[in-house]
């Protein structure tokens, strides 16, 4: 298993390890909000306080390198601080089988890199984002602190990529309020957005996860490479889709 940055860089070598503690992890009990969102404890408090510690000294030590993707003003890339191992370990025993029985459809099964980053939301920081699914089969969504309200995860329903701008059907909207240690995961191609922060900082953990398989079974655009904006796992209309014909609603 691999970790890439969005240029599929490998990050620098010569930084110092950092490993999770048994300590730090509190009992797994995934709550399936809706099919492709899963809700679960995960940290305790004083690993976030020391993960976010760990960030911010490598972050002053080192530089913050290039910006995380191309929606968020501030964050940090974790590959740049050496920390993208930090999620690669948790892509192992610990996440996989709950990556496996609840995102197969979308290649849960097959992860093997990932493209992570911590973003900063609050008055100074990214106030707020937009509309957008994201480039992973399934993304982590770790909240790590600090004291905040508002920023709330408004998930849109999941679309494949024929169906991404179809409007949002009754019951598919619903917000997720993050708490410092609570893990969030969806498939990447559940559309969500951020509402404002109303105050304090709130600062995530993100993890694209991705699976060379369901990227290599891509369609081709004429030999010449990816089809533009198709995203893995959704390039075909599946049930899972919230415009699929013939799917029930709610």
């Amino acid at each position: 298993m691999t970790s890439t940055s969005g240029s599929g860089a490998r990050p620098a070598r010569g930084f110092e390890g950092y490993s999770w503690l048994e300590s730090e992890f509190v009992p797994v009990e995934p709550e399936l909000l809706v099919p492709g969102v899963v809700r679960t404890p995960f940290l305790t408090a004083d690993a976030c306080a020391r993960l976010l510690a760990e960030i911010d000294r490598r972050a002053s030590q080192y530089g913050g390198g290039a910006a995380a993707n191309s929606m968020h003003d501030h964050g940090v890339e974790l590959g740049a601080l050496g920390l993208d191992g930090v999620v690669t370990d948790l892509m192992g025993e610990r996440l996989a089988g709950l990556l496996r029985e609840h995102f197969a459809p979308f290649g849960g099964a097959t992860l093997d890199h990932h493209h992570s980053y911590l973003v900063q939301y609050g008055r100074d920081l990214d106030e707020d984002l937009g509309f957008h699914v994201d480039d992973s089969e399934v993304t982590l969504n770790l909240c790590l602190g600090e004291d905040f309200s508002g920023a709330e995860l408004v998930m849109l329903g999941a679309r494949c990529d024929g169906h991404r701008q179809t409007p949002v059907q009754p019951g598919e909207a619903f917000e997720i309020h993050h708490e410092p240690g609570t893990l969030v995961i969806h498939s990447g191609c559940h559309r969500h957005r951020v509402d404002p922060i109303r105050r304090g900082v709130r600062r995530n953990l993100i993890a694209w996860l991705r699976s060379s398989a369901s990227r290599e079974a891509l369609p081709k655009d004429d030999g010449m490479g990816l089809s533009e904006g198709i995203l893995p796992g959704a390039s075909v209309c599946g049930p899972w889709c919230g415009a699929h014909v013939g799917r029930s609603r709610r």
